[in-house]
């Protein structure tokens, strides 16, 4: 298939800071292309530059602090493009008056085309839904709106930014179901932190880190054999490597001497005294080893996530492991003076071997930095108990096995690890640790 539009050489600033380096990238006529990545790398602010310069011939444009430059842009022929921004705000008005803004055509000509475009896309079952008001259509509703308006605008290209954002298992899978078939008849370019819809739905992924492109490779290439090291780590762990220290900080020996007891009580069948409480703590908060490690469901999962986080920040976490999918919000956690780390695991499902190790890593680099460190997934049950029973199989130096551990975790919250996959997982990483791991003092 040939490219749509290729681009080369651009460069983005806001204000003084640089977020794009020297990009380049072809996107197809059809088909849909997923730009991945950890939060803040500029895969929106490409987006943009993408959306502005489909509408000029120039190779410099600004807008306020907005500042994009490029060396050239090669397309086929004039593109008409259109974006769909996260979290759309909801005008006054129907939803038709939504699609009509900034056209010359009728409301009866854009209703016209709208049942054409909705027809061909099997979403015929939305258009009585264009009558009423913006205010009155579900969350749901709105975001396949939201993406349609661009299928609307844009007739050759349509740039989506972060779709499935926010929408329940239902919702994404009709959300899903509308890209597909969008991709049929358009060039779809959609930034998503979920990788199973990247795979799901892209027949080509970007990897943006650091204002860089740092792979782009048709999707089957890109999660079934990674290129490099970079792509490698980031389908493991969902963020980029980065240079570790030369000197990993030693432990405290209040930090070992708390793992030491909670890890006999735990032997001997007892729960571990608990760490501090507060009032605000989510529901699911669970202390493993007191006030240094906890397991706890998502903030925000059955309370405003502002009282789970001041709960959180109550007894002193400091740091967020993150094991759902999709990452939680940096810079509300900043709010909290709390750190989030991100490990995406699948619902239900349990780490690979390499990642567990990786993660086992982590929670001993982070414990040496004295962090106050909560594991989260979802509802803070399958994954959580899971990684925290690997955890103390680790610490423990090979001494429990997997049935010790999910005996222990279960003592503390009997919905602690999940599924048989889970289960399974944990006795072949106790085969693991016992047949290639030795541990010194």
């Amino acid at each position: 298939m040939g490219a749509l539009l290729t681009l080369h050489g651009l460069n983005a600033w806001y204000g003084p800071k640089q977020v794009l380096f020297d990009v380049s990238m072809s996107l197809p006529l059809y088909g849909c292309t997923a730009l991945v990545g950890p939060c803040g790398t500029g895969k929106s602010t490409l987006l943009q530059c993408v959306d502005s310069f489909s509408r000029t011939s120039q190779t410099q444009l600004s807008d306020g602090d907005w500042l994009a430059r490029l060396t050239s842009w090669d397309v086929t022929a004039p593109i008409s493009v259109a974006i769909a921004q996260q979290k759309q705000m909801r005008p006054d008005g129907t939803v038709l008056q939504f699609f009509c803004q900034e056209q010359l055509n009728s409301a009866g000509q854009v209703m016209q085309s709208l049942r054409e475009l909705f027809n061909a896309l099997h979403m015929a079952d939305l258009l009585p839904l264009l009558l009423r008001e913006a205010s009155a259509v579900s969350d749901g509703e709105w975001a396949l709106f939201n993406v349609l308006r661009a299928a609307y605008l844009g007739q050759a290209m349509v740039l989506l930014d972060e779709p499935t954002a926010d929408l329940d298992q239902a919702e994404v899978v009709r959300m899903q179901a509308l890209i597909k078939m969008l991709s049929q008849i358009r060039s779809v370019v959609f930034i998503t932190h979920h990788l199973g819809h990247a795979r799901a739905l892209a027949e080509q992924v970007v990897l943006i880190g650091n204002g860089r492109v740092l792979a782009s490779h048709p999707a089957t290439l890109f999660f079934d054999t990674p290129s490099s090291d970079v792509v490698r780590h980031f389908l493991q762990f969902g963020t980029l490597a980065e240079e570790r220290s030369q000197v990993v900080p030693r432990e405290s020996a209040c930090t070992s001497d708390l793992f030491a007891s909670a890890l006999a009580e735990l032997t001997a069948g007892r729960i571990p005294r608990a760490g501090v409480l507060h009032p605000l703590l989510p529901s699911r908060f669970r202390w493993v080893v007191a006030d240094r490690l906890a397991g706890v469901s998502i903030p925000g999962l059955l309370n405003d996530a502002h009282q789970d986080l001041q709960g959180l920040q109550g007894v002193g976490i400091d740091t967020l492991l993150n094991l759902t999918e999709v990452p939680f919000d940096g810079a509300l956690l900043a709010q909290y003076g709390i750190k989030g780390l991100f490990v995406p695991i699948p619902d239900m499902e349990a780490p690979s071997v390499e990642q567990a190790l990786g993660l086992c890593e982590l929670l001993d680099v982070q414990l040496a930095q004295q962090a106050h460190l909560a594991v989260h997934c979802k509802a803070g049950q399958g994954r959580t108990g899971t990684v925290l029973a690997l955890y103390l199989m680790w610490r423990s130096k090979g001494a429990w096995t997997a049935a010790q551990a999910i005996a222990a975790m279960r003592r503390i919250d009997s919905g602690w690890i999940q599924s048989e996959r889970q289960l399974l997982f944990l006795g072949e990483f106790q085969q693991f640790i016992v047949n290639n791991v030795t541990f010194t003092e």
